[in-house]
């Protein structure tokens, strides 16, 4: 295992950097961050597409007051975690019960947010009772069947099209468009960047993303994070979304039916609409606890996160 600082001067939680890589059997390195109480309740962070293992810091504080361990993980190619070109969302489970052994878990919960909803899911399919005893879906992806009826234009373009059948260098050029792709600037530029964005859009914008994205200090989050997501370029990202598009290799009615199973969707979602909740229910059954509530993609996980977590933490 290795352990040193990242050196960004765009996050919040500096003082409180947990990075670390452990070496899987086939020698590739997987790249995680702990935030939270370090001996609470292990809770695994899937993190969003082009994102990274700081999506965990979202959850640092209300961790540390619902005593939960909340550990982020790189998916490959992004941020600390090495390549995986021929990976499928369920390979990556078992990078992640390499983690749970790492770590000594006894047992775990795993929330995967938005792009980090098929690969919980997987999770969901693969772990054993023993170790996996709840799972929380946070305006995740459902499989790619669903349709993205109610989703903003580039989005219902981009799944499960664009990912699957744009060149590499098209999906590029569009993720640098915003100040999330733009990794070749400091992450001052950046700011200034997404705060000229939010000038440009924001009489447009929901209330929700208003009140959220009014703060500048929102942003600083979302750079660090997106930072590591991009740091080994844009491969990792793309694959990412691309297996977001295609058969999941599994059933979600498969998924053990003694798992409970939050899904968490926000009315008010242009980005992965409330459908995809609503359609996971249906085929979760019994197991599926939904909650749609009047939040948009950015605005749910910042107002409810320490209602998912606590809830999540019930659930063990």
């Amino acid at each position: 295992m290795s352990k040193s600082p990242v050196a960004s001067p765009a996050s919040p939680l500096e003082e409180d950097d947990t990075s670390s890589t452990l070496t899987l059997p086939d020698g590739r390195k997987l790249g995680y961050a702990q935030f939270g109480s370090p001996t609470g309740r292990p809770v695994i962070l899937l993190h969003g597409l082009a994102c990274s293992r700081f999506d965990a810091a979202y959850f640092h504080e209300v961790g540390q007051q619902l005593d939960a361990r909340v550990i982020g993980v790189d998916r490959p190619g992004m941020g600390w975690s090495s390549a995986h070109p021929t990976r499928t969302l369920l390979d990556f489970v078992e990078d992640v019960e390499h983690l749970i052994e790492h770590l000594k878990l006894d047992d775990c919960s795993v929330i995967g947010v938005s792009g980090g909803g098929p690969s919980a899911l997987a999770c969901a399919k693969v772990l054993p009772p023993t170790k996996l005893k709840a799972v929380a879906i946070i305006v995740g992806l459902g499989p790619p069947d669903i349709g993205m009826s109610g989703a903003r234009l580039v989005n219902r373009i981009g799944f499960p099209y664009g990912f699957r059948y744009c060149p590499p260098f098209l999906n590029r050029w569009f993720w640098q468009q915003d100040y999330i792709g733009r990794v070749d600037l400091s992450d001052e530029e950046r700011l200034e960047m997404a705060l000229r964005q939010f000038e440009k859009s924001k009489s447009k914008m929901p209330a929700k993303d208003l009140a959220v994205m009014s703060d500048h200090d929102f942003y600083r989050l979302p750079l660090r994070s997106t930072r590591e997501g991009f740091a080994q370029g844009f491969d990792g990202v793309l694959l990412d979304g691309k297996l977001c598009c295609l058969d999941f290799g599994f059933k979600v009615e498969d998924i053990r039916p003694d798992l409970p199973v939050h899904l968490w969707y926000g009315k008010q979602d242009v980005f992965v609409p409330a459908n995809h909740g609503v359609q996971l229910e249906k085929r979760l059954g019994s197991r599926a606890h939904l909650r749609l509530v009047d939040e948009t993609h950015v605005s749910l996980l910042v107002n409810r996160k320490k209602e998912i977590l606590e809830n999540l933490i019930k659930a063990m």
